[in-house]
């Protein structure tokens, strides 16, 4: 429900409610938007240099 919804009421709590809603969908979004942008940096980085970990299960492969 937004103020451009049809039953839209101009009281306090529609004021809180909705204000509160919209903070938590805005903390949801913002740390979304931080782990893609992480996660983006941290693939372009390592797509150049190979795996930046290494995994000693990788060397035994063939065995598995």
């Amino acid at each position: 429900m937004t103020p451009l919804s049809f039953e839209w009421q101009w009281n306090i709590d529609y004021f809180v409610f909705m204000g509160l809603l919209y903070l938590a969908l805005g903390i949801v979004g913002c740390g979304l938007a931080v782990t893609w942008i992480k996660t983006w940096m941290d693939t372009s980085s390592d797509a150049n240099g190979g795996p930046s970990v290494d995994i000693s299960s990788r060397s035994r492969y063939s065995q598995y």
